[in-house]
């Protein structure tokens, strides 16, 4: 445990938040320190705060680490509490799904893509849809059809099956595909009628 001004924070209790398993924050007694492994797991939650949209990751920031309740939060961004509810429920399901996938970085993911694919613009679809979870920006960003990047995407994967040594990448990109648009930003309509629209 650490303390912070005069909350305490238990990163065990943070550990578990972003895991869809048990975590080891259950059966740890107050006088122990996080495990090795606990703190890789927290170390890690931070750097994919850094994929998040950024009003989620000050959320997650603040009410996860920062002990801040969900009003305060509100208060100090001017939103209601229930939006505040809302971006953390969705932060953490982002968070939980990228846990699910290797962890690679963008680089190694272009080198293996691209010794595999024989075509550049296969890979570069590979890698935007690591990035987004989404066909839809894939095709915007590469000026193709999203029925283009669908196709050429589920041919790849098909193609990774095959072959043993492409088994890792096969199986994270199952999971990118069952769950498309995850990681997209999503426009809510606003209750207050000042405004048309609000991301949230």
């Amino acid at each position: 445990m650490t303390w912070s001004g005069h909350h305490m924070k238990d990163a065990n209790d943070i550990e578990t938040r972003f895991s869809n398993e048990d975590g080891i924050g259950r059966m740890a007694s107050i006088f122990t320190e996080p495990s090795k492994e606990s703190q890789q797991r927290i170390g890690r939650v931070r750097r994919l705060m850094e994929q998040l949209p950024a009003r989620e990751a000050d959320f997650v920031d603040l009410y996860f680490f920062r002990h801040i309740n969900q009003t305060d939060i509100a208060a100090i961004f001017g939103v209601s509490q229930p939006t505040v509810c809302y971006r953390l429920q969705r932060a953490t399901r982002r968070i939980q799904f990228i846990l699910q996938l290797p962890d690679i970085t963008q680089p190694q993911l272009e080198v293996a893509m691209g010794e595999f694919l024989e075509d550049p613009l296969d890979a570069k679809i590979m890698v935007l849809m690591w990035q987004t979870t989404c066909q839809s920006e894939a095709a915007k960003q590469l000026g193709l059809t999203q029925g283009m990047v669908r196709h050429r995407f589920k041919r790849s994967v098909k193609r990774m099956k095959v072959g043993a040594s492409m088994k890792v990448y096969a199986d994270m990109f199952d999971t990118i595909a069952d769950n498309l648009n995850l990681l997209r930003e999503v426009r809510r309509p606003s209750w207050d009628s000042r405004a048309t629209h609000v991301i949230c």
